[in-house]
């Protein structure tokens, strides 16, 4: 499943792409662009826009209702049947979606700090935008967040049951 969100919905894009979903975002206010990103790269269009529900060339779109980020991210994998693969964490670059790649850590001396140098051993690269990525206490935060909201995910699914 691929999405194009737009600028209404910029954190649920964030959780997207650290859940590791392809997910393209839009940031400027730019229907045309969202809706020719969909059409060319079949993708769902994910929004709280609802003039993209009257637009013919709109045809693949899911209309967010909440405010929170959190439950807007939990509604669309509810409601799409997706499933949070823990193997996808973390595995596009968060700031343009391409998928990271492993780099020895020789090649990242003198691209990050000494001390993160020193204490890391695992780094990523994006190919697009040239950052570097490793594994730190916000990395075990963030996965911390995608169990909680795959422990949230799997009770929906579940209904009834405590």
């Amino acid at each position: 499943m691929k999405f194009v969100l737009d600028n209404t919905v910029g954190k649920l894009a964030r959780l997207l792409r650290i859940a590791g979903f392809d997910t393209t975002y839009v940031v400027e206010n730019d229907l045309p662009q969202v809706i020719a990103i969909s059409r060319e790269q079949q993708r769902l269009i994910v929004s709280r826009n609802s003039r993209y529900e009257k637009l013919a060339l709109a045809a693949d779109f899911y209309h967010v209702e909440s405010d929170d980020p959190e439950e807007q991210f939990l509604a669309l994998l509810s409601d799409l049947n997706l499933d949070l693969e823990e193997n996808l964490w973390l595995s596009r670059c968060l700031e343009c979606n391409a998928l990271l790649e492993r780099v020895d850590k020789q090649a990242t001396s003198g691209k990050v700090w000494p001390y993160v140098w020193a204490t890391q051993e695992k780094f990523y690269h994006c190919p697009d935008c040239d950052k570097l990525f490793w594994s730190a206490t916000h990395v075990a935060a963030m996965r911390e967040k995608l169990l909680e909201l795959k422990s949230e995910l799997d009770r929906r699914r579940r209904p009834g049951e405590p």
